[in-house]
């Protein structure tokens, strides 16, 4: 069966095209899309790596701690000999926020997490535009289509 008799309204080669047009589109938004995220969250400094790997490995002991009473860590810190408790114990309180939320975070950490996750957001935005693209490319051929069988119908009322 001619696909050129029945369908006048679809050129392959335009729809061809096309298809490498938005594949093409959505791998350069998509490279730029993590390269402004990379650029605009830099990956962890390394003393905040060890900081979180710290955490990790001692995760229960940390989550006790910050679950303590001011006077509480205060004598907890004393006998610790990590600079963390100390640190922790005279930070202001939106540090100890700060921290606070950095240990919740850091109970599955690993030093290759930000690299993975730049690499699975890449992934999700490629897709994702070229689903849009080829979703685009449909909606057009439907348009086309229906165009096609009015002018047809058109045609044959006169």
């Amino acid at each position: 069966m001619n696909t050129e008799v029945d369908e006048p309204y679809r050129d392959e080669k335009k729809e061809k095209l096309y298809r490498r047009i938005s594949f093409w589109i959505a791998i350069v938004i998509s490279t730029a899309a993590v390269i402004w995220y990379n650029s605009a969250t830099p990956p962890d400094s390394p003393e905040v790596q060890k900081m979180r790997l710290f955490f990790k490995n001692n995760i229960m002991e940390v989550s006790k701690f910050i679950k303590m009473s001011r006077e509480e860590r205060q004598e907890y810190a004393a006998n610790k000999k990590h600079p963390f408790y100390k640190n922790y114990v005279q930070a202001p309180a939106k540090e100890q926020d700060k921290i606070a939320a950095l240990i919740h975070v850091s109970s599955d950490y690993t030093i290759y997490q930000y690299w993975f996750n730049l690499v699975f957001l890449w992934g999700i935005c490629f897709t994702t535009l070229w689903f849009f693209g080829l979703m685009a490319e449909g909606a057009i051929i439907l348009v086309r289509q229906s165009d096609a069988k009015r002018r047809k119908q058109n045609q044959m009322s006169e």
